[in-house]
């Protein structure tokens, strides 16, 4: 293994090492606020955000389910197929979103925390922690972003893209405290558990990602 080979790796390692301590964290967090009603000051805080901002939440609720992400893993696979040397970096958001569903899933079911009392409108079957559309929207859109800095030279267009997903992931954050859907204690879970998804897929991405096409 060559010196360049093995500093190559190095991003990779850290990635790692930064999703393990991430998955600690929220296994711990998980933990600490499984079936509980509140999980300290933060989540009583966050109470007054129910019902605030209501039509633009339900929006944002509504965009980060099942139907809108199935439009857009499709179009971005069909992108893939047209332009085929992005079809690998396209396809490592579309298979971390699904990944990352049904690991949220999963515990959300071990950790069964309740929903608050207070929720409003759409009411779910499944428990709060962690917030499943925290962590598709950062595993999804993050990784849409990063797939962008790593592909795209540096514009003010693609700033804009990037900062839109951001932006994006944490009004969808906020649209499940608004809906009263979840404590803030799920939506940092769930992104802490999203993070995880990122780290991971950048490793993927920047194999995918053409060296030449590399952020500077």
């Amino acid at each position: 293994m060559t010196v360049a080979t093995r500093a190559g790796r190095i991003p990779a390692v850290r990635s790692v090492f930064l999703a393990l301590v991430g998955f600690a964290f929220f296994l711990f967090y998980g933990n600490s606020v499984a079936h509980a009603q509140a999980g300290g000051v933060f989540d009583d805080g966050a109470r007054r955000l129910a019902g605030h901002g209501l039509p633009l939440a339900l929006f944002l609720t509504g965009a980060g389910r099942f139907p809108v992400f199935a439009v857009l893993c499709v179009a971005l696979l069909i992108f893939g197929f047209v332009r085929r040397r992005y079809l690998g970096v396209v396809a490592v958001p579309v298979v971390a979103l699904i990944v990352a569903w049904k690991v949220s899933d999963f515990f959300k079911d071990l950790f069964a925390r309740p929903r608050p009392e207070y929720w409003i409108a759409i009411h779910e079957t499944s428990a709060a922690y962690p917030s499943g559309h925290a962590v598709l929207a950062l595993t999804f859109y993050g990784l849409l972003a990063y797939a962008l800095r790593r592909t795209q030279p540096p514009s003010p267009q693609r700033s804009v893209l990037i900062g839109l997903a951001a932006f994006w992931i944490l009004a969808t954050g906020w649209s499940r405290l608004a809906v009263g859907a979840h404590f803030v204690s799920d939506v940092l879970g769930g992104y802490l558990l999203g993070a995880c998804f990122v780290l991971l897929g950048s490793i993927a991405i920047d194999r995918f990602a053409a060296p030449t096409k590399a952020a500077t």
